[in-house]
């Protein structure tokens, strides 16, 4: 297990093997998605980010929360996951939808400037302060940010701990910060707060954006 800096080429190659059957594998976290979805808040022709979309499982909920009057820009690294994430924006709303291929570290938007942003199970563009910061310069601020994710769950937990990182050791290039995967997230969202979900083993997170800081951000707030 790495637990170093999030490594691009370990994430192309587990995304290679897990692309086919990747929607599958991940049905179990749907009302996970769908919370975070409806904690984005979306209003009629926003612009919706969402970060390493995979193959686009979260576009049909994106879509539908303001009527199909948003329009959502997928960025995905793995070319796999990208050509499945296509094809599903082609069958929603091609007009509206698009995906990008490319690291979030140096992904370009063009003009565009982002409503909200959706991070659902996205730890190594969290662990990555310049992807973050990369994509931040394409959001509004003020604009509504929804994460959820892989955590480490409580000390006591070691049992459900070790199962937990040993199916998303499939996911993830590293484990690096899975104690508290939103922090550097909190230079961007410092009025972060984050329930958790899973028996500890999962979260999901909400905040918005503000100019980045050279202070110290505030601890994030469970609730």
């Amino acid at each position: 297990m790495n637990f170093g800096k999030p490594d691009a080429a370990i994430a192309l190659a587990n995304y290679a093997r897990l692309a086919a059957d990747y929607d599958a594998s991940c049905r179990q976290l749907a009302p996970i998605r769908e919370e975070a979805v409806a904690l984005l808040g979306l209003r009629v022709g926003d612009a919706v980010l969402d970060v390493a979309c995979g193959t686009g499982m979260s576009f049909a909920l994106l879509h539908a929360a303001t009527g199909g009057t948003c329009s959502v820009v997928g960025v995905e690294l793995s070319p796999d996951m990208c050509r499945q994430a296509r094809t599903r924006a082609a069958a929603l709303d091609p007009e509206r939808i698009r995906v990008v291929q490319g690291s979030a570290a140096d992904a370009d938007f063009g003009a565009t400037r982002f409503d909200a942003v959706l991070l659902h199970y996205t730890h190594d563009v969290l662990r990555s302060p310049v992807a973050l910061a990369n994509l931040f310069a394409f959001v509004k601020p003020g604009a509504r940010v929804a994460v959820a994710g892989f955590k480490r769950a409580p000390g006591w937990a070691m049992p459900l701990n070790l199962f937990s990182m040993f199916r998303a050791r499939r996911y993830l290039s590293t484990f690096e910060g899975v104690a508290e995967p939103w922090s550097h997230l909190l230079r961007w969202t410092p009025d972060f707060r984050w329930r958790s979900r899973l028996a500890g083993t999962g979260y999901v997170g909400w905040g918005h954006r503000a100019a980045p800081s050279t202070a110290p951000p505030p601890p994030a707030r469970s609730e």
